[in-house]
């Protein structure tokens, strides 16, 4: 099977796992210069708005799904092939919600090679639940840039802890060049961040391509570099595109996960 992405496509009125389609993480992670064993842990959270399918009395029911696996598996999957495969669902009667959890978990697991893909829906009675919420710690853009130095990551000698975000993340789609948007969550302890580079370091990233995991483990690896931290956790929550977000996440062994108890206001 190749790419979907950038092809024009049909969707399938039957169950098709078929079109999912699996990019192995480990090229590139040898581009970045990531070996094993990975210097994270990690997970990739998806949001899927636009999922719908038939119950057992032949009426149509939506969901938002939540997706979400570990940055160890071997593989991910390519948004346009995961839209196609829930696209083959809308026409399936299912006996229950559980039930099309299930042939979700199913077909990814398969096609990611890891058993730790969880997925739950929720149905529309649940939707007020999703709140909206603030990126995490202080809001690094306003920093002023004075020299082209400011493009390259720096960081003093004060040892610190810190949650900081950027709303300027931006990259670019691998195939189709399109732009992608999100907003980047830092947390540290370690050499002090100078705000300046780090938004000028960002710019750099405006025109590079890549899928959305990788450009999370270029930040997490440079930040490890030049912060020589103890404690590191980096989150990159996209703004959806085809009805899904997606949210890798990468983070130091031993550094606690800060809990995100909602979606961002450009998600």
């Amino acid at each position: 099977m190749t790419n979907p992405l950038g092809r024009p496509v049909s969707f399938s009125e039957t169950i098709d796992e078929s079109v999912l389609f699996p990019i192995e993480r480990g090229q590139a992670r040898t581009r970045i210069g990531i070996r094993e064993p990975l210097p994270f842990e990690g997970v990739d959270r998806w949001t899927c708005f636009e999922l719908s399918w038939i119950d057992s009395h032949g009426i149509p029911e939506v969901g938002i799904a939540s997706i979400e696996y570990a940055a160890a598996s071997p593989m991910i999957i390519e948004s346009k092939s995961l839209k196609l495969f829930l696209g083959s669902l809308n026409f399936t009667k299912f006996a229950s919600v559980e039930d099309v959890e299930g042939t979700i978990q199913r077909a990814l697991s398969k096609k990611l090679d890891s058993e730790s893909v969880s997925v739950s829906v929720r149905m529309s009675h649940q939707w007020s639940e999703m709140r909206i919420v603030s990126p995490p710690g202080v809001c690094v853009d306003k920093s002023s840039l004075e020299t082209t130095e400011s493009f390259r990551l720096r960081a003093g000698d004060e040892v610190v802890e810190e949650t900081i975000h950027s709303n300027l993340l931006r990259s670019l789609c691998p195939v189709t060049a399109q732009p992608d948007w999100g907003t980047v969550a830092i947390h540290y302890r370690g050499k002090k961040l100078e705000y300046s580079s780090l938004v000028g370091y960002l710019l750099t990233h405006r025109s590079q391509q890549g899928y959305h995991e990788e450009c999370c483990e270029v930040l997490f690896t440079d930040l490890l570099n030049v912060c020589a931290p103890s404690r590191l956790w980096v989150g990159c929550m996209y703004t959806r595109r085809g009805g899904i977000d997606i949210n890798p996440e990468r983070w130091m062994p031993g550094t606690p996960r800060p809990l995100l108890e909602g979606r961002f206001a450009r998600q």
